[in-house]
């Protein structure tokens, strides 16, 4: 599915527009909650038979402490190609599927810390992307905004927003 900010897309004439569609999704329902509105809305223009969405548009609220919740939504439409030949200036399919859940795997890589001008954070073993760990009072590690992903493996399991790869962050 083609998603675009714009209200059109290069290489692309508008044939129909079906609705205004919307997808949302709260950070309690894991660390890639962004990333599953996306999704949610993007499903919902696929019901409609829509092959696009433009004019998208995410907004991010906090709805109580730590909780946010993301809301997707745009124009869904259908979308063909100028002359039936997709242009190579069209715009990237979102790759959704790095944010999905894996299947479980007994060896989850183990991201590395860095203590970064008295910061510590930890760094996805595949992309680099680092994320800030803090320590609870009770020496638990946690990342704000992100929760568990595996409660079946030892410690904080957290998929990386970036490349999707399911780690394993240190207690230390």
């Amino acid at each position: 599915m083609l998603v675009s900010a714009g209200e059109n897309l290069h290489g692309y004439k508008i044939a129909e527009y079906k609705d205004v569609v919307f997808g949302v999704c709260n950070s309690t329902e894991g660390a890639g909650f962004r990333q599953v509105a996306l999704k949610k809305m993007t499903d919902n223009a696929a019901k409609l038979g829509a092959t696009a969405v433009i004019n998208f548009k995410m907004e991010i609220y906090p709805v109580s402490g730590t909780t946010q919740e993301a809301t997707a939504y745009g124009n869904a439409v259908i979308a063909d190609p100028i002359d039936g030949v997709a242009r190579v200036e069209t715009p990237h399919k979102i790759n959704l599927e790095a944010y999905t859940r894996k299947p479980k795997t007994d060896d989850s890589p183990i991201g590395q810390i860095h203590d970064i001008n008295g910061y510590k954070f930890v760094v996805c073993p595949k992309c680099g992307t680092k994320y800030r760990v803090e320590t609870d009072e009770k020496g638990e590690v946690h990342i704000k905004g992100f929760d568990d992903v595996d409660d079946d493996e030892p410690g904080l399991q957290v998929f990386c927003l970036r490349c999707g790869t399911k780690f394993t962050v240190p207690e230390k």
